[in-house]
């Protein structure tokens, strides 16, 4: 049990719940940030991230506001990134 609570204590280390709202445009079909309902949608989306030695991956759930994505909600999101450089 000691081992489990171990490993899921260093697992959280670096880790961040977040909600967030995400607008999608089609920048060569209309206006960048438009909300014309042929080239745009709304995303809402929650998550977990985790970064670690410039690392960081995502993985969240979204809930689609206006229809206009094909498929039905929840949406799946992962990415992966790699910090290159950071400034002070």
């Amino acid at each position: 049990m000691k081992k489990i609570a171990l490993a899921l204590l260093l697992l959280a280390q670096g880790c961040t719940w977040y909600g967030e709202f995400e607008h999608i445009s089609s920048i060569p079909n209309g206006t960048p940030f438009n909300s014309r309902s042929e080239t745009s949608t709304d995303l809402i989306w929650t998550g977990i991230e985790v970064e670690k030695n410039g690392w960081s991956a995502d993985v969240a759930v979204g809930y689609e506001t206006s229809s206009e994505l094909e498929g039905r909600n929840p949406y799946g999101r992962i990415k992966v990134r790699k910090d290159l450089k950071t400034w002070p």
